[in-house]
């Protein structure tokens, strides 16, 4: 009875192989990998050129110099325009090591929610690839080649990812984030902006704001700074503080910021800020000596020039009627009448003030030998 049970469990083991058999899987050699796309309007209203930058894999892994190929087709639809573009190769198109998708400047002056639902409900593309507007177009941007790059757009991946350089003018937007900012209520969407310069640099140091589907505000280098440092903690920059006719700059060792919304009934409703900064000292204009008092007056002044320029940030991100930093999301979340609390929201925010408190410490006179 025994033998005959397991004749039978064999057989099904031997016809669920069969079915499993491996049919659909190529090897390595039969694929080329995308690791970034652009989009971009095609000559005719209503067309995407969708561009693919490919990286070839070499069968010699001591080569220093990876192959690289741009493939371009313009459609109406993005899956059809993908779906063009294997006929112009002989290998498969393989997406699992996609890291980005750069939309290109008018994509994103006009409306990025049709590009953006198609990334998230592709089966093969991750929703950790970074989002970004390419100008003058995405297609640019991918053309840029900087010498120090040996594996296809491993630059922008190293620069959008954090893995390489620490800018505190980049922002890295996952897809999964961007989705979820330009549905979610009291949050809005932002996205860096990525400048070719030539062919061989690029430049990542402005961020773009967005009303859920387009751009409506373009951030300054160091407004985008300053939003950064609003956004995340231990942001590794520098600062200046000014003392007369000196001029003083301290990096920033760690740093954080919090805030508070107030919405009392005698008042008007403002959001109180705290910033947080210890610093060292980074460079002295002047000849004279830096002591413990001096490095306190340096802290003070560079402490009431940063709460200047964050409080102008604010108010320029209220009069712009977007919300990047989810104020509205924090105040959602903290009252329970949910049929009404995004309205009242919506009447507060144009009255909203702003109070900056920015501590800035600096620690330490920096290395002198």
């Amino acid at each position: 009875m025994r033998s005959l049970r397991g004749g039978i469990i064999g057989i099904i083991l031997l016809l669920v192989c069969t079915v499993l058999a491996g049919c659909n899987f190529k090897d390595i050699d039969r694929r080329i990998f995308v690791v970034a796309i652009g989009i971009d309007p095609g000559k005719e209203e209503g067309v995407f050129k969708v561009s693919l930058k490919l990286a070839i894999p070499q069968g010699d892994v001591t080569k220093i110099d990876e192959k690289m190929l741009i493939l371009t087709e313009e459609s109406e639809s993005i899956s059809e325009a993908l779906r063009r573009m294997k006929s112009k190769v002989e290998k498969e198109l393989d997406y699992v090591h996609c890291k980005t998708i750069i939309l290109g400047e008018r994509i994103a002056a006009k409306d990025i929610r049709h590009v953006t639902d198609w990334a998230v409900r592709r089966r093969d593309i991750q929703s950790i690839l970074n989002f970004a507007v390419g100008r003058p177009g995405a297609l640019e941007v991918l053309q840029v080649k900087p010498p120090s790059e040996r594996i296809p757009s491993n630059s922008l991946i190293l620069a959008m990812s954090g893995q390489g350089t620490e800018s505190p003018f980049i922002s890295s937007v996952y897809s999964y984030q961007l989705m979820r900012n330009i549905y979610e209520n009291g949050i809005d969407p932002i996205l860096p902006i990525i400048e070719a310069q030539g062919k061989e640099q690029f430049l990542i140091d402005k961020i773009a704001l967005l009303d859920k589907s387009k751009i409506k505000l373009v951030f300054s280098p160091n407004e985008t700074r300053l939003f950064n440092l609003l956004s995340r903690s231990n942001l590794r920059t520098n600062f200046p503080a000014h003392i007369g006719s000196g001029m003083y700059q301290y990096y920033t060792e760690s740093s954080s910021s919090s805030y508070r919304i107030v919405t009392n009934r005698d008042e008007e409703p403002y959001i109180r800020y705290t910033i947080k900064i210890r610093a060292i000292l980074e460079e002295n204009s002047t000849e004279e000596m830096i002591t413990h008092h001096m490095l306190k007056k340096i802290g003070k002044a560079g402490a009431a020039e940063l709460g200047g320029a964050v409080k102008a940030l604010l108010v320029k991100i209220r009069d712009s009627g977007m919300d990047p930093l989810g104020w509205g999301l924090h105040y959602g979340a903290r009252h329970w009448n949910n049929g009404t609390e995004m309205a009242e929201w919506g009447r507060l925010y144009p009255r909203l003030n702003f109070q900056v408190n920015a501590q800035v410490e600096v620690k330490y006179s920096g290395m002198i030998k």
